[in-house]
């Protein structure tokens, strides 16, 4: 028997459903008698098998996000706390790797212009400055305290 139909033998649904529970690539394919490899060359082999294993593996990332949560709930005292904070860290660690794109402990910012041009600095004279409006001086205001910006005195 060949390591596709073990893996066809027990079906994608079961596979998922093991994925959603939480275990890992490494756990199915023991569970099988195969390597870690031969689990993901099966599951990318098919597009639509490859999809459903990517969407179990998001569902399992939410359970270990949920997990992370409750074990902080749970803690009853200072030292119980510190244990869960570490929990809750490799938890979602552990959601990050499963779903990625989901859970990211990064983003990545791509800042353009009109039009998705070049950003333009605009330098404004005392005498411009002066000449400002109100409304037009507090948008500006906003927008450099948004950006965490020192305020201009």
């Amino acid at each position: 028997m060949g390591r596709e139909s073990v893996f066809e033998a027990t079906g994608i649904e079961a596979i998922c459903a093991r994925l959603i529970d939480g275990a890992s690539f490494d756990e199915i394919a023991r569970e099988h008698g195969v390597t870690h490899s031969a689990l993901s060359q099966w599951l990318g082999s098919e597009p639509n098998r490859s999809a459903r294993a990517l969407a179990a593996r998001a569902q399992a990332a939410e359970l270990w996000d949920r997990k992370g949560e409750e074990v902080i709930r749970q803690a009853a005292d200072p030292f119980e706390m510190s244990r869960a904070k570490e929990l809750a860290h490799h938890y979602r660690w552990r959601a990050a790797k499963v779903a990625a794109k989901t859970y990211v402990d990064h983003a990545k910012v791509e800042v353009t212009g009109a039009g998705g041009g070049p950003v333009g600095i605009v330098q404004y004279s005392a005498e411009q400055l002066a000449a400002l409006g109100e409304d037009e001086l507090q948008a500006m205001l906003a927008a450099v305290t948004k950006l965490g910006l020192p305020a201009p005195e």
